[in-house]
């Protein structure tokens, strides 16, 4: 009896060696806006994907793509998420943030952002927005961007119009209240705004950048991936998986996306998500960088793939 004691005693402290001595899953720190495009990430710490592949990965909800990029620059964040059109803008101006894990893609036929007005507004085309005030995430953003190329491509001129930034679930009410006309919103505001009575789809706004084309991705600094890569490719293989069963189990994701907006669930029946690319496609964020350039707001076209990360996962051949 003693001498059982006595193994088992030693039994356990060997094993708290073990545990002693095993490190500890890395942190990874990831921020991103309100949008259904991070519920991939958040269907990931949910079921354990990301434990299972050795990180420990940290959501953080940020004001919007500007305080998120500057974290990752100042490095108290790993990761973000942001709009393939403001990664765009970053290459351009020479910021070395490098794709590394794709979020989302619009497709027209089930769009999953809109240009919203009040229910009772009189606004039916482009040339009604002449002279108004309309809401922005955060001026310069594709939102921004792609209402302005929507009311000139079809007969109004978004130089007459006047943009202020607005959070996202704070657009609804400001619609309501009169202090915008309208704004362009992604998914949960635009079902939650909708499905409230409150507004209506006036227009979708994203056709005007293109039909089709990967609206988001995930982004690192430069010089963290070169010291980080194996970090990279589990992360982007855990992207991957969570992607690839969340397009066939929307449903499960509806709660959690809700918990982390901070919205009730039952106001989202109907939610649009958008696509779940497994890959970076270099030629689904072509058409980000040609309409920028056609809309005159980078000074010249690029590849694509000069944006992406060579230690991201490849679509098989």
């Amino acid at each position: 009896m003693f001498r059982r004691i006595i193994l088992a005693a030693a039994l356990t402290a060997a094993l708290g060696s073990l545990a002693i001595a095993q490190p500890e899953r890395p942190l990874i720190r990831v921020g991103s806006g309100q949008d259904d495009q991070i519920t991939p990430l958040l269907y990931a710490q949910h079921a354990g994907l990301f434990a299972r592949a050795g990180l420990n990965v940290e959501v953080t909800k940020m004001a919007n793509g500007a305080t998120a990029a500057a974290a990752v620059a100042g490095g108290s964040l790993e990761i973000a998420k942001a709009s393939s059109f403001a990664l765009v803008l970053a290459h351009v101006k020479g910021i070395p943030f490098v794709l590394i894990a794709p979020a989302g893609g619009y497709r027209s036929e089930a769009p999953n952002a809109a240009f919203i007005v009040a229910a009772s507004s009189p606004m039916r085309v482009a040339k009604d927005l002449n002279g108004k005030t309309l809401g922005a995430t955060q001026l310069g953003d594709i939102n921004h961007i792609s209402t302005m190329a929507w009311i000139d491509q079809n007969g109004g001129d978004a130089s007459t119009v006047k943009f202020v930034e607005i959070p996202p679930l704070a657009i609804p009410a400001a619609i309501e209240a009169g202090r915008i006309d309208g704004a362009t919103v992604f998914e949960p505001t635009y079902s939650s705004a909708v499905n409230s009575g409150k507004a209506r789809v006036m227009a979708y706004s994203y056709d005007a950048i293109a039909k089709h084309f990967e609206d988001s991705a995930f982004y690192a600094n430069a010089t963290w991936i070169a010291g980080h890569r194996d970090l990279v490719v589990r992360f982007n293989r855990v992207v991957h998986d969570a992607n690839a069963y969340l397009a066939g189990h929307e449903s499960e994701g509806v709660p959690l996306i809700a918990q982390f907006v901070g919205v009730d669930p039952a106001t989202l029946p109907t939610i649009h998500h958008p696509d779940r690319p497994l890959y970076l496609d270099p030629n689904a964020i072509q058409p980000v960088i040609d309409g920028a350039f056609r809309y005159k707001v980078i000074p010249a076209r690029f590849a694509a793939q000069e944006m992406i990360c060579d230690c991201a996962l490849k679509p098989p051949r």
